[in-house]
């Protein structure tokens, strides 16, 4: 194999386990968090502590991520057929509704649709947020369009107005909080001159990729299977 052909294989590896590691993560969160947000107690709590005001924030930065680290803007849409491929999978053993796949496929497509566009350098900056804010828009009209067949178009208005506007303005809110405050971190480390080379050596790693895909397929598979 000539060094041409070996750079491009390793090329091809470092996105495959890039995708492994955050797809894996999103997959996870879906699965343990995501399940929790549903739960008639948390459910209760409203626009507040709902799966899309929380989840969507926590996708879209592992999507940011993921494409800073690869530099490759279909590794987002990687990550969407593997987290929902994985869960898709679950729901056919299951005997459960595909949705939460359309949706997971739909949010890969509107944060790589919207990274496109804005071309972020940083996660954390305000080209990152207003990429992320583009993508949870679209996203969720983008979701409410699949709805639009089974409502009065009246009460597709006003489902549009609670989500698109009333939602997203809440998880928009906690993605600029959050940002903020690993921008904090981030600076505090700069200030410190704290080193976590080792620790990135050991989190990017290929082992710890797979690890991850197997907790994410192991997690999935138990709490769909739980009804959770």
């Amino acid at each position: 194999m000539n060094t041409e052909n070996t750079s491009k294989l390793n090329k091809h590896l470092r996105l495959f386990f890039t995708v492994l590691l955050f797809g894996g993560l999103w997959g996870i969160a879906e699965a343990t968090l995501g399940s929790f947000l549903h739960l008639p107690l948390l459910d209760a709590a409203g626009m507040y502590a709902c799966s899309t005001t929380i989840m969507v924030p926590i996708a879209f930065y592992l999507m940011a991520a993921c494409y800073k680290k690869s530099g490759n803007i279909r590794s987002m849409l990687y990550m969407g057929v593997m987290a929902g491929g994985i869960k898709a999978l679950a729901c056919l053993i299951f005997g459960m509704s595909f949705n939460p796949v359309y949706y997971i496929l739909l949010e890969s497509l509107a944060m790589a649709g919207a990274v496109l566009v804005i071309r972020p350098k940083k996660v954390l900056s305000f080209n990152g947020l207003a990429t992320m804010i583009i993508a949870s828009t679209v996203y969720l009209f983008a979701a409410e369009l699949f709805k639009l067949p089974n409502l009065t178009m009246s009460a597709w208005v006003a489902d549009v107005e609670k989500r698109v506007f009333m939602f997203n303005a809440v998880a928009i809110f906690y993605t600029f909080a959050s940002g903020a405050a690993m921008y904090g971190v981030t600076k505090l480390v700069e200030v410190k001159k704290w080193n976590f080379d080792s620790v990135k050596k050991i989190v990017f790693s290929p082992i710890t990729a797979s690890v991850v895909a197997a907790v994410m397929v192991t997690t999935t598979m138990l709490f769909m299977g739980l009804g959770l």
